[in-house]
Parts: C-alpha cells; sequence; structure tokens
C-alpha cells in the first residue's frame, strides 16, 4: 500500500469524497479541467492465478484541447496523481494529499471529430517487449535484473540487498538455452516465477519484483463499499508446484500434495543444475506462493482507495456475520472521481485433481515428440581440496568424447567453505580448460554480500554455488578435456570437501564413465635389455589401466611374460636363474668364471 497519512486512512472509508487531478506530459502540466474519461487498469495475474505475471498498466484519458502540437505526442512520459482532500488547517484551507497514479508512455493518440485527443499510454514495463537473444550466462536475481534496466532502459527500483531477501534471491542461476525466452518480459517473467510472486511498475516509474503476502493491509467494512462485493465459498492455498523438464519432457511435481498445484509449466531457469539445487529452488517457490490462502472476490470502493497496490491483501468484513474473507489485489480498475474496483482470484479446492487443457496439451505434445537421446554423465571429487589466496587450484577434471557433433551442456556445483574476512570481502573466480586451452568465460563472484562469515574466528562459511557452460560443436570422436579451476582472492582459505564438487555432462551420444574422481596420465618407459648370446624369438607386451574412483577401483599395469624359446632351466639360485644354452653357461658370482663383471651386472639388474 502507498504510504499515506491517518488522515487519508480515515478519509479514504468516508462515502463522501472530494478529489482533484494532476499531472505533466512531457514539461506541460495539466489539471482534472483539461481532461474527460480518466482510467488506469492493471493486473499482476490473469482470471486463473498464477505467478511470474508481467502485466502492462494501461492509462486512457482525453484531452479536451491540444496540449501539444500534433505528432509530438508519441514517446511522450505522461504522469498522473490523484488528490484527496483530507481535512482543512487552522485557517480554514483545505488540506489536499497525493497518491500518484503513475509514469507510463504514449502509445497512441488520435483526434475525434469534435476536437479532443484520446490519449493511451502504458507504464515503464511496455519497454521490455524487445526481442531477447542470450548466448549464455549466470547471475542472481539481481544481477538479472539489472541487465533486463542496462538492455531495455526500464529503471529497476530495487537495491542487491533487497533482492537477496526475496525467494532464491541468493542463486546464481542461468537460463534454458533452447528454451521460450523470446523478450525481456519473457526473461522477466521467469524470474518472476522464481520468487514466487510477480513483476509491477511502481508509481515513480521503475519496476520491482514482489511476492504474494498473507497480512491484510487493511480492513473495509461491508458500509464502505461502492457496490457489494462478490464471494467464492471456497479459500485457496498452494502447497505444490509443477514444472516441465525441457529435455526430458517430463512434468514434475514438488510440495506436500495436499493443496493446489502452482503450474509454471518450462521456466527456462529450472532446466540447469544438479537435481538437488533445482528440487531447492523449487522448495523456495513453494514456501513462497503458501502465503496464497485467499478467499476469491471482487468489489467496487471509492476512488481513494488507489492507494492500494497490487498484491496487498485487503479483508472485508460482513458487518451482520462478523465473518472476515481475505484475498490479495490482483486486478485493479480506477476511474476518476468514481470508483476503485478490485479483484482477487483463486482456484477451486476440489478441482485440484482434475486435468486442465494446458496439462492435456503437454501430455499430447510429450507422446507426439520424439527426439534424439540425450545423455548425462554425474561425476563427483573424491578428494578435498583446501587452498589458500591466488592460488590456482583444479578442482574438477574429467574426459569425453561424443559420437556426433553436438553440444554439451556442463553443469557444475560447488559446496565452499570460506574462511574471509569481512573487513576485505574477498571474491573468487573460475577458470574453464577445454583441451588445455582457458576459456575466455570466467565466472566471478564478491564475497561481501555473503553475511555468513564470522570475521575473526576460525569458523568458516559454507555456500553453495552453480555454474554452467555450453560447448558448442563438440568434434565427434575425439577425447576432451574439460577442467575447472578456481582462483580465491583477498580470503584466508577455502576447502571444498570430498563429494561436494559436483559435474554433469548432458549432451547426444555422449560417453563417459559413470564415476570418476579425476583422469590418468600414465607413461611407462621400459629400456633395451641385452641378452648377449640369446636369441630373441618374440616380446609382446599390453598395459592397462583402470581408473581410480569412489567404488575402489585401482590402477594396474599387466606385461606378458617374454618368450624366450629353446631355453633350458638347469637351476636357481637366491638371485637369478641359471640357464643353458648352446653349450654356454651363466652362473651367479659363486659360478664359473666365464662371465665378465658387466655381464654380471646385467644378469643382477
Amino acid at each position: 500500500m502507498y504510504t499515506v497519512s491517518d488522515e487519508y486512512k480515515t478519509k479514504m472509508l468516508d462515502q463522501i469524497q472530494t478529489h482533484a487531478l494532476s499531472g505533466t506530459i512531457g514539461s506541460t502540466s495539466f489539471s482534472g479541467n483539461d481532461v474527460i474519461g480518466v482510467s488506469y487498469t492493471n493486473k499482476c495475474t490473469e482470471k486463473k492465478v498464477n505467478i511470474g505475471g508481467v502485466n502492462i498498466g494501461t492509462l486512457k484519458l482525453t484531452f479536451l484541447t491540444d496540449i501539444l502540437n500534433r505528432g509530438d505526442y508519441y514517446g511522450k512520459e505522461i504522469t498522473i496523481s490523484d488528490w484527496l482532500l483530507t481535512g482543512y488547517d487552522e485557517n480554514e484551507d483545505p488540506v489536499w494529499e497525493e497518491v500518484p497514479i503513475g509514469v507510463f508512455y504514449i502509445a497512441e493518440a488520435t483526434w475525434t471529430a469534435a476536437g479532443m485527443i484520446d490519449i493511451t499510454a502504458y507504464d515503464v514495463l511496455s519497454f521490455l517487449d524487445k526481442n531477447l537473444n542470450i548466448d549464455q550466462s549466470s547471475g542472481t536475481i539481481y544481477s538479472w535484473c539489472k541487465y533486463i534496466e542496462q538492455e531495455t532502459g526500464a529503471v529497476f527500483g530495487m537495491t542487491e540487498a533487497q533482492c537477496e531477501l526475496l525467494p532464491n534471491g541468493t542463486e546464481l542461476i542461468s537460463p534454458y538455452e533452447e528454451g521460450n525466452l523470446e523478450t525481456f518480459r519473457d526473461l522477466l517473467s521467469a524470474l518472476a516465477q522464481m520468487v514466487g510472486g510477480f513483476a509491477y511498475a511502481e508509481r515513480d516509474g521503475t519496476w520491482k519484483l514482489k511476492t504474494f503476502g498473507n497480512t491484510s493491509v487493511i480492513s473495509i467494512p461491508k458500509n464502505r463499499r461502492y457496490q457489494g462485493a462478490k464471494y467464492s465459498d471456497f479459500t485457496t492455498y498452494y502447497d505444490t508446484v509443477s514444472y516441465v523438464e525441457a529435455e526430458t519432457n517430463t512434468v514434475r511435481y514438488i510440495g506436500d500434495g495436499e493443496g493446489l498445484v502452482m503450474k509454471l509449466g518450462s521456466n527456462s531457469f529450472l532446466q540447469y543444475g544438479s537435481f538437488g539445487a533445482i528440487q531447492r529452488r523449487v522448495y523456495a517457490i513453494v514456501d513462497s506462493i503458501k502465503n496464497m490462502t485467499y478467499t476469491p472476490f471482487e468489489v467496487g470502493l471509492m476512488p481513494a482507495f488507489v492507494a492500494l497496490d497490487l498484491g496487498d491483501v485487503v479483508s472485508l468484513v460482513d458487518d451482520y456475520t462478523e465473518d472476515t474473507s481475505s484475498g490479495a489485489v490482483m486486478d485493479v480498475t480506477w476511474t476518476y472521481n468514481k470508483s476503485f474496483k478490485i479483484k482477487s482470484y483463486g482456484d477451486n479446492p476440489n478441482l485440484r485433481s482434475a486435468q486442465s487443457k494446458t496439462d492435456k496439451n503437454i501430455a499430447g505434445l510429450m507422446q507426439n515428440t520424439t527426439r534424439n537421446e540425450v545423455t548425462y554423465y554425474n561425476f563427483s571429487n573424491i578428494e578435498a581440496f583446501t587452498f589458500g589466496p591466488e592460488e590456482e587450484t583444479t578442482i574438477a577434471s574429467l574426459a569425453f568424447t561424443s559420437a556426433q557433433e553436438t553440444t554439451v551442456k556442463i553443469l557444475h556445483e560447488f559446496i565452499m567453505d570460506i574462511l574471509s574476512d569481512l573487513a576485505v570481502g574477498g571474491s573468487y573466480e573460475l577458470h574453464y580448460y577445454l583441451d588445455d586451452e582457458l576459456v575466455s568465460y570466467k565466472p566471478i563472484e564478491s564475497l561481501g554480500a555473503i553475511t555468513a562469515f564470522q570475521s575473526g574466528t576460525d569458523t568458516p562459511a559454507t555456500i553453495t554455488r552453480d555454474f554452467f557452460y555450453i560447448l558448442k560443436n563438440v568434434e565427434p570422436n575425439v577425447r576432451h578435456t574439460w577442467e575447472v579451476k578456481i582462483i580465491a582472492h583477498d580470503i584466508e582459505s577455502m576447502t571444498i570437501d570430498v563429494n561436494h564438487a559436483h559435474v554433469t555432462l548432458e549432451g547426444q551420444r555422449l560417453y563417459g564413465e559413470d564415476y570418476w574422481g579425476g583422469y590418468i596420465e600414465a607413461k611407462d618407459t621400459l629400456t633395451l635389455i641385452p641378452f648377449g648370446y640369446l636369441s630373441l624369438v618374440s616380446i609382446t607386451e599390453s598395459v592397462s589401466a583402470d581408473l581410480y574412483t569412489s567404488i575402489g577401483e585401482t590402477a594396474s599395469d599387466n606385461y606378458t611374460l617374454i618368450d624366450l624359446s629353446n631355453l633350458t632351466l638347469i637351476g636357481m639360485t637366491d638371485s637369478v636363474q641359471v640357464l643353458k644354452q648352446g653349450g654356454f653357461y651363466f652362473a651367479t658370482e659363486d659360478g664359473k668364471d666365464i662371465v665378465t663383471e658387466n655381464d654380471k651386472n646385467i644378469i643382477t639388474e
């Protein structure tokens, strides 16, 4: 709810109100005397409750005469405010209190036969209807929102600290490359789903993310309504989330399973990462939507209620039965000096088991979809890593190949114990190496915002971070190596414990090992052994190496026996076998003196 005085809150319940209007178009001011038919509409969800709404607010009004020159209207910024007469001061002068409606941008101006100008304008979220092209990236909710601001010019109105308090606000997330993010509005919708809420245009012309609440901001008695309320006979309750796993065409359900299901579709930020990481993010959404215990209703109120914001919870009190129905403001229509109508939506919990049309469409698509098999290989470390600042340390190393040219998605999850000093903060960066060549993309994170550090103690902070990288046009039938190295700056120490570094390879016709703890490169050099008068018939050898993993596999070298045909074993001493061939005898030092000292050394070796 917009911040207003106690006098305003008292007056907004009165059945008789006096209003005034002011605004600007470009640098030109106007008042209520210059316009007629002023209305504003907006919503945060459709008639069926969903999260992830990025709806555009619409302002419509008619100027009685030209305010600007014809042709100067399109794209102009227009602001508008409603003023409520809250009382009189000691001099009997009227006291007015302003409630801004918002900042809008003119999309259409048409002239009527009477010479009036009809204006249609939209809020700042209309800037987001631009094509989006993301190659690959990862970031927090805040960094993604700042990216949207940078690319569209729509100013984001929240700080990094405010974003970190949102559900999934500290998660490092990446969008699915082949997902359905075509515009910046699609991107923001996916981010709004991740916080379990919606995006909206603030009254000052910025935009923000907001979650649904469960605490009423105002109680409205029955005799303070402009039109009687219509109530549903049920209360909504959401405790489960479903999302589509794009690669496998699978609908997954996560939650308690007793209440209604909030359907997210194929959210692009729920496709990358280990299942544990995705499950953690979905449960954060579930915890957020559990606040949505609402009774659907619609009601007409006095125009001063325009101080209510989308997402605010209001209570409608029945004066006769003393029953109270609460719901979130999800749809608003304000008409200047006339009314403020609000609606709250919800799904009938009795229909929980019914399959929606959307679900049926998805199921049909899955049955008719045929795709090449996608292979996943999961790896984890069997050795702990501890290192200090400015040390580039390898924390993951693996080898793979593919049977065709393909795209390989590499997902990383690292659980790190970091000992740092809040006064310094510190940071770390990852270095990726493909076939020993450093990749230009280097994820970097500052540790200054992590509040778990205990400065001056030996207690480390544990953080979990997810990263991904996409390898395109991977050459087939070639052994590729992928290494991840980390380097920390301005910290005391960093530790990644056993089984705390997880890597998943994802691609078509991909081959790898199910268990892995690194890769082994071994060299074995054999010097030539002279055998004097012996006739060498054949020498064969073979070498095998098994990967050492957490399930107890070992590495070994196997050599076949050397075939010295026609040799006859005539005796054995403690150190050397004595052989006979062609009348010549070889013996140890205690034998016959038919061998030289050099021969003896060779035999001993």
